[in-house]
């Protein structure tokens, strides 16, 4: 199991604080390598928080570090940047999982410093609906999706398409349902198991819907994969269906829930 060198993270601390100075807030690995559980072709996830704005010109210092450290085009590194407001006021679900898993690089990853990093507290920003702001950019790009697809089967278009797209709308939909639960899973597979596990299992939705879900992903890994799928534009027109009513459904629950009903906390 490869592991990221002592070496390796000096240099990434010293490169970025060189290239940016006070300006660096926090530099901090995260993902397989963070957790241990890295491969050989593992990513190399680095969250890089800077105070003040982040635009294109912090991104163009940050990847001619990436370029001095490992040359074009050979970079390992998957490099984030936010701003460190954001990073402290929006409850996203990468942050959250950043939080509980990363390992500071900058600054000294120190007993006390973790805990700051695994113990903050985001602040409630609900809007009208009672939602998260992100929980609702969540369901309102899970309906894009279905729209930009949803004359396709009519229109004799790529029916795969919209078989891709219903499972990434439903996607979309259940991440939102687990951030309102400040809940977050690392990979799509661990999304619906936590999703069947907290809304279905343990809360108010039927078994269908955890079914649906699972179901849709193998799908779209024929639609977006296979050789030749052999999707119809009866089966397109179905999981079009399928999609809205899941997206209504959930987007429902969520609306319907108050801050004293257990059933979806």
């Amino acid at each position: 199991m490869p592991s990221l060198t002592a070496d390796l993270r000096d240099a990434l601390r010293d490169r970025f604080r060189a290239a940016f100075g006070e300006r660096l807030h926090r530099l901090i690995l995260y993902g397989s390598h963070a957790r241990g559980d890295a491969t050989e072709e593992s990513d190399v996830d680095v969250l890089v928080v800077l105070e003040g704005e982040v635009g294109s010109e912090e991104e163009t210092r940050a990847h001619a570090v990436e370029a001095d450290l490992f040359g074009p085009g050979l970079s390992p590194l998957s490099l984030l940047m936010v701003s460190a407001d954001e990073f402290a006021t929006r409850n996203l679900p990468l942050f959250r999982n950043v939080r509980a898993e990363g390992e500071l690089l900058f600054p000294e990853n120190t007993p006390a410093a973790k805990h700051h990093l695994r113990t903050h507290s985001y602040p409630s920003h609900d809007t009208a609906s009672g939602m998260r702001p992100e929980s609702e950019t969540y369901l309102e790009r899970a309906r894009a999706r279905l729209d930009t697809v949803r004359d396709v089967p009519e229109t004799g278009g790529d029916i795969t398409l919209v078989v891709s797209a219903a499972y990434h709308a439903m996607f979309l939909t259940a991440t939102a349902a687990l951030n309102e639960a400040d809940l977050a899973a690392k990979s799509h597979k661990g999304t619906i198991t936590l999703f069947s596990k907290h809304y279905v299992k343990k809360g108010p939705l039927d078994g269908h819907y955890g079914s649906l879900l699972s179901e849709a992903q193998g799908k779209r890994i024929d639609a977006d994969y296979a050789r030749n799928p052999s999707f119809s534009p009866e089966d397109a027109e179905q999981w079009l269906h399928r999609a809205e009513d899941f997206v209504d459904t959930v987007e429902a629950m969520l609306l319907d829930a108050t801050p004293d009903d257990d059933s979806a906390s």
